[in-house]
């Protein structure tokens, strides 16, 4: 579960430029630019723990109130069965190469199913500790977001939400020179969070505290 902020305590800078602008209306704009900013750059990542079932092949990474999961960004299992844990790394595959005629073992590979599932290849043949890296947004329409990208790109995200705000035709506060001056300033937060996610982020990193998953169906 991700920490979580008011939207309507962060609108204050942006509203002081679109003077005018129905607070609905600035809510909107700012949580379309923090999921905006987070599909871009993939910053904003969940560790969920869990473990494998034998014979089971599909798992479901569960649900959050404010936020939703983009992607699976990396995967680890744990084989806890012998003396000592051995660890081992499990890939993006393409499913529609899986053979189903592979007998049941360790899994090596996975693809994620929309929404918020994943399958494993090969079917485990016993129970493994599971580490899924996912990529998560807020969810549309929130009213609380993640405060995490705030601590650092707050002002990128103000510019996102105040790009797409005054390019609204018709408006009091529709400005398209001002939108193409944010416009750079968003740019440039999306260029460094997808910096910051290449330097920095590893299957072991994670920005959020994990939250177990639920099996499958």
């Amino acid at each position: 579960m991700t920490s979580q902020v008011n939207v309507f305590d962060q609108l204050a800078p942006v509203a002081l430029v679109a003077r005018r602008c129905p607070s609905t209306t600035l809510r909107r704009a700012y949580v379309k630019a923090m999921r905006d900013w987070c599909a871009e750059t993939r910053w904003l990542r969940l560790a969920i723990p869990g473990a494998t079932v034998a014979g089971q092949q599909t798992y479901s990474l569960g649900s959050d109130t404010y936020t939703e999961i983009i992607a699976i960004v990396a995967m680890s299992g744990i084989d806890n069965s012998g003396s000592k844990p051995q660890g081992f790394p499990i890939f993006p595959t393409d499913s529609s190469r899986w053979n189903p005629n592979v007998p049941a073992a360790r899994p090596r590979g996975y693809q994620y199913i929309p929404e918020a599932q994943f399958a494993l290849y090969q079917i485990p043949d016993k129970v493994y500790s599971l580490t899924v890296m996912v990529a998560i947004q807020p969810k549309d329409e929130v009213a609380q977001i993640p405060s995490e990208p705030l601590k650092k790109y707050s002002t990128g995200i103000e510019a996102g939400a105040l790009m797409h705000l005054l390019r609204m035709p018709g408006e009091p506060w529709t400005d398209q020179k001002m939108s193409q001056k944010y416009e750079t300033i968003w740019n440039s937060a999306v260029s460094n969070g997808r910096a910051e996610v290449q330097r920095n982020f590893n299957s072991g990193s994670q920005r959020v505290v994990p939250r177990a998953f639920v099996l499958g169906r």
